[in-house]
């Protein structure tokens, strides 16, 4: 069961390994990674508590590692108070917003220093991924906002070991690729038409000359580099879609 009480949001960290979003080298990146996601979402939410404070609807699920609190869910909420209490720098924040902040006096700041959390032991993670599953993954009503098929897709291949090649190939794109901009890399790691992507592999890899999806993607930046970067992007900014791949001209 886990322990509830009240963290300081300094002590609390976010979830490099967000399924929204690849992998994170710090927390900066890992907040910019949601903005580009969904910049209305993520401001809208910040508008929100900076107005009406921070209200505990539902605990933030924390694991605790040591010394450290690590958000496993509620990241664009602790995000959003990080943001505001100057613990997190270098974020560009919009305008309004930030005139918003400039206002807040220490009392409010009080009052929104201290986060009820749950907070679960490194022995109870399996107990967490229950949770996570249960309140994202699978969609039920009584869950949170749902995740998008990026993130689902990311969640079975780490967490269930389930074959998507469509996820890997496109990791390895957004690494590597040449001809998208770094909000583009950002934006498409947590949100890209990736049910595109599955269906078109299996016409893709032997088109191309390889003997597997398998082989494609270990392969790749080497061989047929261009012609992978070229559909990936069409597929990312919309140009490609189930109508062209399902055509029998394709």
């Amino acid at each position: 069961m886990p322990k509830l009480g009240n963290v300081d949001v300094s002590s609390l960290k976010l979830d490099l390994g967000n399924y929204r979003t690849v992998q994170q080298k710090s927390e900066i990146s890992s907040i910019n990674a949601m903005i580009a996601i969904n910049p209305d979402w993520f401001w809208s939410l910040m508008e929100s508590i900076i107005e009406d404070g921070y209200y505990p609807t539902d605990n933030i699920i924390v694991l605790k590692r040591k010394n450290n609190f690590v958000v496993k869910e509620g990241n664009r909420r602790i995000a959003s108070l990080k943001i505001i209490h100057g613990y997190i720098k270098g974020i560009e924040v919009p305008e309004n917003i930030k005139k918003k902040i400039a206002e807040l006096d220490d009392k409010w700041k009080k009052n929104n220093l201290n986060i009820p959390c749950a907070i679960y032991q490194e022995s109870e993670i399996e107990t967490i991924k229950k949770l996570i599953s249960l309140i994202h993954a699978k969609g039920e009503k009584a869950g949170r906002e749902k995740w998008n098929s990026i993130a689902r897709a990311r969640y079975d291949r780490d967490k269930k070991n389930k074959k998507v090649v469509g996820l890997d190939l496109l990791e390895k794109y957004l690494l590597h690729g040449k001809n998208l901009t770094p909000n583009q890399k950002e934006c498409w790691g947590g949100d890209y038409p990736i049910t595109i992507l599955d269906e078109l592999i299996p016409k893709l890899y032997p088109y191309l000359g390889y003997e597997s999806s398998e082989k494609l993607i270990k392969e790749y930046p080497v061989k047929k580099r261009t012609v992978i970067d070229k559909i990936l992007y069409d597929i990312g900014i919309k140009n490609l879609g189930f109508n062209e791949i399902r055509s029998k001209h394709f």
